[in-house]
């Protein structure tokens, strides 16, 4: 590898599945609320601060969006609409094409722009 390029950041490759007591899932939730960072994220920055190590990939963290299920119902909705529409537009029906692609924009613009709202 050229040592003057820097290497990209890898993505977290795996997930380490980890029991813990309810004591001690409540004590990291509280812990990482107050830190204002997921509960993984929080697991991970421990880790590293007593290897002593440093690893922006690894202590990221970050809000996940929570999809409502009516939300998630729609989705699923909208997924199947253009599923539907394979059909008609391998066969030149254009208009059908187009109605469908209406219904599906006017249920997933809402969607998509809502999920920047704050929870």
């Amino acid at each position: 590898m050229d040592p003057s390029k820097k290497a990209l950041p890898r993505p977290l490759p795996s997930v380490l599945g980890v029991k813990l007591s309810h004591d001690l899932r409540t004590q990291i939730a509280v812990a990482a609320q107050m830190q204002g960072v997921s509960d993984s994220a929080w697991l991970r920055q421990v880790a590293l601060d007593r290897l002593g190590m440093e690893s922006a990939v690894d202590a990221a963290s970050g809000p996940r969006p929570r999809i409502p299920p009516a939300e998630l119902e729609a989705l699923a909705g909208v997924v199947r609409e253009i599923g539907t529409l394979h059909g008609p537009a391998s066969l030149g029906r254009a208009e059908e094409v187009l109605a469908g692609l209406d219904r599906v924009r006017a249920v997933l613009i809402p969607l998509v722009v809502g999920l920047g709202r704050s929870a």
